[in-house]
């Protein structure tokens, strides 16, 4: 999922993630913050956190939802 704030300059891009064997990870997702066309932090974060984040940006500040990315990022938990 892609939401943008008003003129764009703000970006959250919500991907779903997957393990090195190619398993869906279906509770969590890959989020990236864009400003002005430049990121800014990258975090994995949990369903319920995505939709909170999102369902708050979209009625409070007037964020749109522009995509829906369907395709998994492959995530590789560091130790």
């Amino acid at each position: 999922m892609q939401i943008q704030a008003k003129g764009g300059s703000m970006v959250l891009d919500y991907y779903p993630i997957k393990d090195a064997y190619n398993n869906t990870i279906v509770d969590q997702f890959l989020r990236i913050l864009t400003f002005r066309g430049e990121t800014q932090t990258k975090r994995i974060v949990s369903s319920e956190i995505m939709d909170s984040e999102v369902t708050d940006r979209v009625e409070n500040y007037g964020y749109k939802v522009t995509e829906y990315h369907t395709i998994p990022q492959l995530h590789t938990q560091q130790l």
